[in-house]
C-alpha cells in the first residue's frame, strides 16, 4: 500500500506541474484613457477581457469563472454581458450569472449542452465591464483586473493556482504645449538708419513661426497638441471640441519698449491655426521681466487632433532701445468640458523664446561730465576687434533734462578710443547722471571703464558693465 501511495503522489505532482505547463492567460486590448476626459467617479468602459483556455473541460465537466478586483483594489466594477465560451466543437457553453457584485462577477459554465467541451487554446470573452471609483484621473495611472477559474464547487482552481491579472486600462494628458526654444530673434543696432539702434528687428529671418521678422514686428510659435489616440470615458476617441472649454495660455517675460495692445494693425498679435483661423482676446499684465500676455484657446477652435499652431507677434514701440538679450516664456492650463474633471497644468518652456542683438550693450549707472577746472572725466574703450560704430543714451535724475554733443555716435577704432564725457551728453542742472553705449560689436571684442580725475589727482574708474549678461567689460 504505501508503494501505491508513493506512485499516486508521483501522478498527482506530474499532473500538476502539466497543468502549470499549460497555465491558460489573460489579454485585454487596454484603453489609454485622457485625464481631460474623465473624474474619479465616472464609469469608464473597458476593452473586452480575453482568458485562453491552458486546459480542456470535458463534457462532464462544468465550472465556474470569476472576474475581480484585486486585492486591495478601491474601485468598483459592472459586469456587463454574459461572457462568451468558445468550445472545441465550434458551439458556445451555456453561461448563467452565479453572483454579481461591486468587486466581482461570477458565472456558471455548463459544457454539457449542444455535447460541447472546452479545448486548450479556447477564448472566453468578457465585455461590457466597466469601473469606476479608479485612479483614471490621474496621469499615469492603471487599472487592473483578476481573472479565476474553479470547479463548480469552487472548492478547488482549475487552469491556474493563482488569480491570473490583466491591465484593463491607463490614463494619460490629451493635451499638451509643445514649445521648441526659438533663438531667431535679434534687435538691430542698424534699425532706422542707425538713428534708433536697437529699437527694431533684423528683418526677414524666422524660427519655430512660418512667418519672418519685419523691421517692426518679431513673430514666434508653439503647438498646442492633442493626442487623439486617447479615449474618454465612454470609450470614444478624444477630439479637442469636446474634451476642452479652453487652454489659458500665458506668455512671460520682458514687454519694455513693445507694443502691448493686440490685434489690428499696427498691433502685437496672437493667432492659432487649427479647425479654424482664430485670434484669440489678450490680456497683458505689467509685471517688470515677468509681465504676461494670456489668452484663451477654445476647443471648437483647436485640431481635433494632433496640432493646432499657435503664432505671437512682437511690435516695438520703437521709443526705447530693446537690448540685447530677453526671454519670454510659456505655459498653459487646460480647462476640461467635462464637469468636474481636474484642471491640468502644461509646463511648457521657460525659456521659449530667447532674444539676441547684433551689438553689445555697456552701462554706468553713474558718470560725472564735470570738465571744468582741469577735470578729467572721460570714457576709455579697448576694442580688439574691427573698429564698431556705437551710441549713446544719457539719463538725468528726475525733472532734468539730456542734451547731446557730438560724441553721442561715432566709431570706437581697433584699439583705445578716449571720448569726454561732456561731449557726449550735458544736463539742465548738475553734473551727474547714467549712459549705456550701444556698439555695433560682438561681446567680447570690446571692454570700457569711465575715469574721473580731478584737479590732477589720483584718478579712479568705473568699469561699465554688460547688463543683459551680468558681465562687467
Amino acid at each position: 500500500m504505501k508503494n501505491f501511495t508513493y506512485k499516486a503522489l508521483a501522478v498527482a505532482t506530474a499532473a500538476v506541474c502539466a497543468a502549470g505547463a499549460h497555465a491558460g492567460t489573460a489579454t485585454s486590448a487596454a484603453k489609454t484613457y485622457a485625464v481631460e476626459g474623465v473624474t474619479a467617479s465616472t464609469a469608464v468602459a473597458l476593452s473586452n477581457v480575453v482568458y485562453t483556455m491552458g486546459v480542456a473541460r470535458a463534457t462532464n465537466q462544468g465550472f465556474t469563472i470569476i472576474v475581480r478586483e484585486p486585492a486591495g483594489a478601491t474601485t468598483s466594477l459592472t459586469c456587463g454581458s454574459l461572457p462568451v465560451v468558445a468550445t472545441g466543437n465550434g458551439n458556445t457553453a451555456i453561461v448563467t450569472v452565479k453572483r454579481s457584485s461591486a468587486t466581482e462577477c461570477a458565472y456558471d459554465v455548463d459544457v454539457t449542452t449542444n455535447s460541447a467541451n472546452v479545448a486548450v487554446g479556447n477564448t472566453i470573452t468578457f465585455s461590457g465591464l466597466s469601473i469606476n471609483n479608479h485612479g483614471l484621473a490621474t496621469v499615469g495611472a492603471s487599472e487592473k483586473l483578476n481573472v479565476a477559474l474553479y470547479d463548480t464547487g469552487e472548492t478547488a482552481r482549475i487552469d491556474n493556482s493563482n488569480d491570473v491579472q490583466v491591465t484593463v486600462a491607463s490614463s494619460a494628458r490629451a493635451v499638451s504645449l509643445i514649445a521648441n526654444a526659438d533663438t531667431h530673434t535679434t534687435a538691430d543696432v542698424n534699425f532706422n538708419n542707425g538713428n534708433s539702434p536697437l529699437f527694431g528687428f533684423v528683418s526677414g529671418t524666422s524660427g519655430t513661426a512660418a512667418l519672418a521678422d519685419t523691421t517692426t514686428t518679431t513673430y514666434a510659435a508653439f503647438n498646442v497638441a492633442v493626442n487623439g489616440s486617447l479615449f474618454n470615458a465612454a470609450g470614444a476617441n478624444v477630439n479637442a471640441a469636446s474634451l476642452l472649454t479652453n487652454v489659458a495660455v500665458t506668455v512671460t517675460g520682458d514687454f519694455t519698449g513693445l507694443v502691448t495692445v493686440f490685434g489690428g494693425a499696427g498691433n502685437s498679435s496672437v493667432s492659432s491655426v487649427g479647425a479654424v483661423t482664430y485670434s484669440p482676446a489678450v490680456t497683458y499684465t505689467a509685471g517688470g521681466a515677468s509681465s504676461t500676455a494670456a489668452f484663451s484657446l477654445s476647443g471648437v477652435n483647436m485640431a481635433p487632433t494632433g496640432n493646432t499652431t499657435v503664432t505671437v507677434g512682437l511690435t516695438t514701440a520703437a521709443t526705447q532701445s530693446l537690448g540685447t538679450s530677453r526671454v519670454f516664456g510659456v505655459s498653459g492650463v487646460v480647462n476640461p468640458a467635462l464637469a468636474g474633471a481636474a484642471q491640468q497644468s502644461l509646463t511648457g518652456n521657460a525659456a521659449w523664446w530667447t532674444w539676441s542683438a547684433n551689438a553689445i550693450q555697456l552701462a554706468s549707472a553713474f558718470f560725472n561730465n564735470d570738465n571744468t577746472g582741469g577735470n578729467l572725466t572721460r570714457f576709455f574703450f579697448q576694442n580688439v576687434g574691427a573698429a564698431a560704430s556705437y551710441s549713446a543714451t544719457c539719463y538725468a535724475e528726475s525733472g532734468l533734462t539730456v542734451s547731446y554733443g557730438s560724441a553721442k555716435t561715432g566709431t570706437l577704432i581697433n584699439g583705445t578710443t578716449a571720448v569726454n564725457a561732456a561731449d557726449i551728453c550735458t544736463f539742465s542742472t548738475g553734473k551727474r547722471g547714467s549712459i549705456v553705449f550701444t556698439i555695433n560689436s560682438s561681446a567680447g571684442k570690446v571692454k570700457g571703464v569711465y575715469q574721473q580725475a580731478i584737479n590732477g589727482a589720483a584718478a579712479g574708474y568705473i568699469a561699465l558693465e554688460r547688463p543683459y549678461a551680468n558681465g562687467t567689460y
